[in-house]
């Protein structure tokens, strides 16, 4: 009984030892830490199903955050654009100015910052000047559903 103990230890930590020399970046995938292969100044996040991929690219300079974003979802039209914000805290609030279907828009986004990325915010909206906003910004569902995970940015 005790050699059978020992062995499902000794098992169980050579996987532990396994994980853990693959969990070192060599590569950056989804997931990993990007910072090393980011072009300086960016940091980039994804977000993909077997269907759906969103991509961010941030660029801070305090107080600004600007960036590219674009949405592909499954049987929709792509929509891709540009980011202008501020953090508040943790939360990335920012005017997302893109194309769909040819017309240019704007509309107010929202990113929760997690250990492991970016979290996208819902909530009710309204059109303000010419642009869609949260009605109240600090009511925000963020959902883990749809988590932005760190990636190589694109050269």
């Amino acid at each position: 009984m005790k050699i059978t103990a020992l062995a499902f230890a000794a098992a169980g930590l050579g996987l532990l030892a396994a994980c853990h020399e693959q969990s070192s970046p060599t590569t950056s995938q989804p997931g990993t830490d990007a910072a090393a292969t980011a072009p300086a100044g960016f940091q980039c996040y994804i977000y993909a199903s077997t269907t759906d991929t969103i991509r961010l690219t941030l660029r801070t300079t305090q107080p600004t955050v600007t960036g590219e974003l674009t949405y592909r979802y499954f049987e929709k039209d792509r929509n891709q654009g540009t980011l202008r914000g501020t953090m508040h805290g943790d939360t990335l609030l920012a005017d997302y100015t893109f194309q769909s279907e040819g017309v240019t828009s704007v509309r107010q986004v929202a990113f929760l910052r997690r250990d492991t990325g970016f979290l996208e915010g819902f909530g009710p909206v309204v059109e303000r000047d010419g642009r869609v906003v949260f009605t109240q910004p600090g009511l925000l569902h963020f959902d883990a559903k749809y988590t932005l995970l760190p990636t190589a940015c694109p050269r």
